[in-house]
């Protein structure tokens, strides 16, 4: 109960720990987007990325970091720099229930563009864990119960970030993702366009 305390309390800090400077093009990450296709992280560097993370199953921030992101999203687009190399990226730490259609259905529950400049991503466990690790997000996997029916049902604590790269591949800011204002994270966007 101690871990856990201490846990949520890191996790629900505005700033948290952040450790992590630059993000990790370079090291062979391969995701796949929800369309199915293969995305290495190498080839989105020099990309401005805004990097929020998710899963679909989440009951509570995740919704909000989603929602929070399309606002910065929309804020994009009406400024008109989303055609300046400017790239929204969701990656989910549960690859186990999040495959691509799932993030496709849940791109229709917030209206996203499955062909817009926002890439819903997933992937191996390991490969996910591992980048996970190197951007200091905590992922803390809850106790899993299994219904009558075989469904797998468990809940997941995890760090609440967007991040905001540059196109030199450092990352440049770190916000709440459920309490993050649009309008604070365009402005970094604008400085790196």
């Amino acid at each position: 109960m101690k871990r856990f305390l201490i846990l949520l309390l890191l996790l629900s800090c505005g700033k948290g720990i952040n450790r992590a400077k630059d993000f990790p093009f370079n090291k062979g990450y391969v995701l796949v987007d929800h369309n199915g296709n293969k995305r290495s992280l190498w080839e989105l560097q020099g990309s401005v990325l805004v990097v929020g993370y998710i899963y679909t199953h989440c009951p509570d921030i995740c919704p909000l970091i989603t929602d929070n992101m399309r606002k910065i999203y929309h804020l994009a687009a009406k400024e008109g720099i989303l055609n300046k190399g400017v790239l929204f990226l969701s990656i989910t730490f549960d690859p186990k229930r999040d495959k691509p259609e799932v993030l496709r259905d849940y791109m229709k529950i917030y209206g996203i563009d499955t062909a817009s400049a926002w890439l819903f991503l997933t992937g191996e466990e390991k490969t996910i864990d591992s980048l996970m690790k190197d951007l200091d997000i905590v992922v803390d996997f809850g106790p899993m119960q299994i219904s009558e029916s075989g469904d797998t049902t468990y809940f997941i604590t995890h760090t609440d970030r967007i991040h905001v790269v540059g196109r030199d591949g450092k990352i440049k800011a770190y916000f709440k993702g459920s309490e993050v204002k649009a309008e604070e994270v365009l402005e970094i966007i604008k400085r790196e366009i």
